[in-house]
Formats: structure tokens, sequence, C-alpha cells
């Protein structure tokens, strides 16, 4: 999911670990590490499009990375607390003046991030002074509990402790990337195969906005207190509550899929269905048949309780004859899952699109090249052999404010 909703899960899981023991630390050192895994997009600036294509979700979502890379890190968390660097004042007031600094910045990306996407100015407003004032109340008690204290309590953690503390705020994070859309490699370096429940958006406020309130909470308590355990167990139950809900309501779209394919008579070899970004309510399906797709939606509040379908054809053969040791198009195939169609750009060239996610617009033509959510611009070689020219996968540009109103007024059903 979204870098902010696994920080808020891993400092939740530090929190449950270690709370008791070093206060705000575990949620601080839970956060780090559960943002951790996604390091791996830093890896992306120097690799080809296609090469980060495999990379992300690759080796540091992995089960094996979880359990060995705790080792390291346990270690080198273990000897700076044992060094009792911790207790000097200048560092504990740099390190104050870095966080506040990284706190007013992420809070203030939030709030450019409502503006970017289309959202009127008076709910921009509101919920940008709603951030600003997390950022001013995480940095007073930054200051207070850390930076001008002037007597810091022992810090005393044996290194198998913390082992467990990193172990289990790394592993959250595939698991909870593993009932999202996309896939996740968790079996690396044993099996490439790509899991996913595909139950849940990427980004979903109805998951992280809960459950970050009640473990900010949690924070302004006594690491002792009976209420802050309470509060930090409850922010937990309160997000699997919601995600439990979500594998409940797949199972309901997936019924209505099956019966959409029933009346309309679709000779289907298999679908999938995901929940559209932001929400739980819209969802897309793509049916797949011996020569194309059907590409629909539905909402909880259509009038009709069946997917909107559009046909669209496969036109595999627009790629001619495929070299076997072809690496582009087996990662583009692997990537999408065998869920991908090819079409004609305007321009000539061959266009390989994803097509399990759906179109931004469904009122536009399925042929439209910028409709496609994962679009792959490809071209053959001399040797007969493809190469990946361009990948885009956000909306056309200068369209990014459209998307969401757009998605608001799909969400009210038809």
């Amino acid at each position: 999911m979204d870098s902010l909703t696994q920080i808020v899960l891993g400092a939740a899981v530090g929190e449950v670990c270690l709370g008791k023991k070093i206060g705000n630390r575990a949620m601080f050192w839970g956060g780090v590490a559960g943002t951790i895994p996604d390091l791996d997009v830093f890896a992306l600036f120097w690799l080809s499009p296609l090469d980060s294509l495999v990379t992300h979700r690759g080796y540091s979502h992995s089960l094996v990375f979880a359990v060995l890379f705790s080792f390291l890190i346990a270690y080198l968390v273990k000897l700076y607390y044992d060094s009792g660097a911790y207790r000097n004042k200048t560092l504990r007031i740099l390190a104050s003046a870095l966080g506040t600094v990284g706190t007013i910045g992420f809070f203030s990306a939030i709030t450019g991030a409502f503006y970017v996407i289309g959202l009127p100015i008076i709910y921009t407003a509101l919920l940008g002074l709603i951030s600003v004032g997390f950022a001013v109340l995480v940095s007073i008690r930054l200051w207070r509990e850390y930076g001008l204290k002037e007597n810091v309590f022992d810090i005393k953690v044996d290194y198998k402790q913390w082992y467990w503390f990193f172990f289990w705020t790394i592993i959250t994070h595939p698991i909870l990337d593993n009932f999202t859309t996309y896939g996740t490699q968790l079996f690396l370096p044993f099996s490439d195969y790509r899991s996913g429940f595909n139950n849940v958006a990427v980004a979903d406020p109805l998951y992280t906005v809960p459950f970050g309130i009640l473990l900010i909470a949690a924070s302004f308590y006594s690491r002792n207190t009976k209420r802050r355990n309470t509060l930090a167990w409850l922010s937990i139950m309160v997000s699997s509550a919601y995600m439990l809900f979500t594998i409940f309501n797949k199972m309901y779209i997936n019924s209505v899929a099956e019966k959409t394919i029933q009346e309309e008579n679709i000779q289907s070899l298999r679908y999938t269905t995901c929940p559209s970004i932001l929400n739980n309510i819209l969802w897309s399906t793509t049916i797949e048949t011996s020569d194309g797709f059907f590409i629909g939606q539905y909402s909880w509040f259509d009038r009709e309780k069946k997917f909107k379908l559009k046909e669209l054809k496969k036109d595999h053969h627009l790629l001619g004859e495929i070299k076997p040791d072809d690496y582009t198009i087996d990662r583009l195939k692997w990537f999408s899952n065998g869920y991908y169609n090819v079409i004609k750009r305007a321009d000539g060239k061959l266009q390989l699109n994803d097509v399990r996610f759906g179109l931004f617009d469904m009122n536009l033509p399925v042929t439209e090249e910028k409709n496609f959510i994962f679009r792959f611009e490809i071209e053959k070689q001399s040797d007969g052999k493809y190469i990946l020219v361009k990948e885009d996968g956000g909306p056309p540009a200068g369209k990014e404010k459209e998307m969401f109103p757009n998605l608001w007024k799909r969400i009210k059903g038809i």
C-alpha cells in the first residue's frame, strides 16, 4: 500500500512489540522498518523501465529478506542504544529538529496531494489544516519527550527482542501489500510468483485514517498506561476489521461478476476483480475469452446489480512471430499475468496494455491509447526481439484533476 499506511502499520506493530519498554521509540523504529521494503524504489533510478517492473515488490518484499535483514538492523540499533549515544543532548536536539522538518514536510506533501488530485479547494484547505494540526502535535511531543527532556530513561532491550521487533515490523509490510492489487513476490528467490488477493486498493483512507488517528492518540499516553496499550491494540483491531470486510466484499463482487458472465452468456476462460483507487465501493472486472476481454465496472450504488461491460480484442497477432527468448514480451506477459492486449497507436507504434485494472474512463473508446491504466510502448528490433520504449502508469498528462471528480461521480452509481 501507500507509504503512509505502511508507516502507520509498522509503528503500530512496533508499539505492541516494544512500546512498554522503549515508549514512542517503538513507533518511530516500527515506522522506519515498515518503510524499508519500499526502498527498492531507489534501485529504479539505475534500472531500465522493464527491469523496474520486475524489481518492485521483489526481493525487499520477500519472506527471506525479512528473516535475514532483521539480523543486521537489530544488531545496528542495539549497538546504538548500548553505546548510550541516545542520551547525548546535542544529538537529541538535532534528531528532533530533523524529525520536525520531516513531519512538516510529510504532512505538507499530503496536503499537496489533496490539491493535485483535484479535491475542491474548501476540502483541501480543511484537510490541510488537519494535517498541519497533526504535524504541530507530533512535533511538540517530539521536543517535549525527547529533544528538550533532561533525563532520558534507560533503553535495555536484548538482541533477541530487537530481532523479533524488526522481523514483525518488516514482514507485515509485504503481507499488507499482498492484499492489494499489483502482486507481491513473497517467495523470492525460490519463485517469482506474484501473489495478491486484490481485495483492497493500494491507497484506501478508510483503512489508514482511523488506524493513524488511534495510534497518534496512543502516543500521547505514558508507555506503561493501560489506555495506551488499549488504543494501540484498538488501532490494529479496527484496521484489521476493515481489511476483513474488504475480503468479504470481494466475495460479493465476485458473485456479481459471475452473475454478469452468466447473464451475458460470455464464454469466459477466467476473470479477475479489483477495487478502484481510494475506496472499496467501485470495482473493476476483466473477463478473458478466447479472442478478447470484457472490461467493466460496478458500484454498490448502481441500480442494476451487474457489471457494465465493454469488449476489446486481444489482437496478439499484431506482435507477429515472437522469439522464444524475447525477454521484453516474456516479462510484460509475466507482469500482466497474461491479461494483456495489443493496439496500434496513432503514431504507428505498438502498445501492449495490462488490462487487469480496467480503464480510466469507460465512456471513451476501448482503442483510446491513453485510457489504459498500465500501458507499454514497444518496438521490434532488427533481430526480431522487442524492446520497451516507454512505460506509462497514470492518467494522461493534463487530465489528473479530472480523474477524481469522475471517480467520485462513478462511485455514486448509475
